[in-house]
């Protein structure tokens, strides 16, 4: 792996300093951690993942620019915030040539309202955006917003975008997230801290490997490129979905949560500009500090974990992309989290395996996908609940469980800059028997681990029919909305409707 030319170690300093405040997308070109096949579906403005997003790329005035240095200036901000057109200007920012320094600062606020059966719920909330840059190395960005929920809040706490802590009173819930990162690196590799979420692979319903439906959360991450070859390393901090009576005070015991850690290792080879091949490891692990054996990018960590007796969650996975022509892909992926040789043919419940394929095509005016998937029974579960592969209430692997055959199509089309309008529709049969991740098997197996069976879709079958729809349009330079709708039949039809608007400058 290539490493930083570093000069003296006041650059060490900076990195370590800046790293302590959460501030990506320095990342090679065909990172692992940036798919080059992900869902572009959004029910809200605050769900896609900022990792992906662009870096700000209009001309910036030298020194420190922002709307009060006089009122022709005031003038001109407040009418391009009020108008049609491309972006020419930010809040707040800032530019030296000399030092090739430069940063940009960006407030947001914005209103989301959704609505179900005879129930509704409105999410008001603010925020900031920050990009900056030394030189073409060094990079920094932040995210940050807060809000509250009114209405029904039963039905709010159902939400996306709660997807960790928040805090409720009788009249709202209140929600706040951050995320960032800060990069060093090159078009040869990447050093970075951060607060985030990644997924690996191609998917649109969403990766069996690591999906980025889930809060974010803290990561060291480093990658490497020697020709043909890519290696990536990610270690992140999770938080446990368990906690320990440590206490006699059950409000302290709520907050005693266990240390819990995921690390992720993989190997990519591009012989040529049509083939991709993959391949690599998972591991949550946790009630304990850092493990340094798992710091250690080119080892085989399930080796690793049989020698720390068998107590971590261990995935290995592999897969492939294949570009015959321009726009199309094929891609597939295999993971595995628990075999036996001998039982391999059988049906021995510890087969615990997930399989994922599918077809994209990008063309001029979007894109469309199809994808199949198929999970064993328990798969991502584990014994331990501090080692189950989830992050605060989540799960990391396929967001639908286990025990399924999922379908899924996904269209995009644009109409210039004018709309977006995505088409996502699905079908998925699964079987209720190991189809939740929370579920201890040494407790459902208890005195036959070696020995018991189950089938594809043992338990309850359920056929799952979804439909969604959604429309992006942008109003003025500054402003968008969102409107659409989803549709799930289990049993009986469930439709929700949503609303958006939102502000930025």
């Amino acid at each position: 792996m290539y490493q930083p030319n570093i000069r003296n170690s006041s650059l060490y300093l900076v990195i370590l300093l800046w790293g302590l405040v959460p501030a990506l997308w320095g990342l090679i070109p065909g990172s692992a951690f940036v798919p080059e096949v992900r869902s572009v579906y959004e029910s809200s403005l605050l769900s896609a993942n900022p990792e992906y997003e662009a870096e700000p790329d209009t001309p910036l005035p030298e020194g420190l620019g922002h709307p009060f240095r006089n009122y022709q200036v005031f003038k001109e901000h407040f009418c391009e915030a009020l108008s049609f057109g491309d972006i020419e200007r930010h809040l707040v920012s800032y530019q030296d040539s000399p030092s090739r320094f430069k940063a940009v600062v960006n407030v947001l606020a914005g209103y989301e309202y959704k609505a179900q059966s005879d129930t509704d719920y409105g999410f008001w909330y603010k925020g900031w955006n920050f990009y900056a840059r030394q030189g073409e190395r060094l990079k920094l960005k932040s995210r940050w917003y807060n809000g509250a929920y009114f209405g029904d809040l039963d039905a709010a706490e159902t939400d996306e975008l709660i997807d960790g802590y928040f805090k409720r009173s009788l009249s709202r819930i209140q929600l706040d997230n951050l995320s960032g990162s800060l990069s060093y690196g090159s078009d040869a590799y990447t050093l970075a801290l951060g607060r985030g979420r990644f997924q690996i692979a191609p998917s649109i319903s969403g990766s069996i490997i690591l999906n980025d439906r889930v809060n974010d959360y803290g990561y060291i991450l480093a990658e490497g490129k020697v020709g043909d070859f890519c290696l990536s390393f990610l270690h992140g901090s999770l938080m446990a979905d368990s906690t320990y009576k440590a206490f006699d005070n059950p409000i302290l015991n709520d907050r005693h949560c266990p240390d819990k850690y995921i690390a992720v290792h993989l190997l990519n080879y591009r012989p040529s500009q049509i083939w991709e091949l993959y391949a690599g490891e998972s591991v949550v692990y946790g009630n304990r500090s850092i493990d340094i054996n798992y710091l250690l990018p080119n080892s085989f960590w399930r080796a690793v974990e049989h020698n720390q007796w068998d107590r971590d969650n261990v995935l290995i996975f592999t897969g492939f992309m294949h570009r015959p022509k321009p726009g199309f892909r094929f891609y597939g992926q295999l993971a595995i989290d628990e075999f036996s040789y001998g039982k391999i043919f059988t049906n021995w419940w510890g087969n615990k395996y997930a399989l994922q394929g599918g077809w994209n095509y990008e063309h001029t005016l979007g894109s469309a996908g199809l994808e199949i998937t198929a999970i064993r029974p328990y798969t991502y579960g584990h014994f331990m609940a501090h080692t189950t592969y989830s992050h605060d209430g989540r799960l990391l692997g396929y967001p639908e469980g286990a025990n399924l055959l999922n379908i899924s199509f996904e269209n995009q089309l644009k109409a210039g800059s004018y709309i977006d309008w995505v088409l996502k529709a699905g079908y998925s049969y699964q079987g209720s028997e190991g189809a939740d991740w929370h579920i201890n098997y040494h407790d459902v197996f208890a005195g036959q681990i070696s020995s018991a069976e189950v089938k594809w879709f043992a338990g309850d079958k359920n056929h799952i029919y979804s439909l969604a729809n959604a429309l992006k349009i942008p109003i003025f330079a500054h402003h968008q909305l969102l409107i659409g709708q989803q549709s799930k039949y289990q049993d009986e039809w469930d439709h929700r409707f949503f609303g958006a608007w939102q502000f930025w400058f």
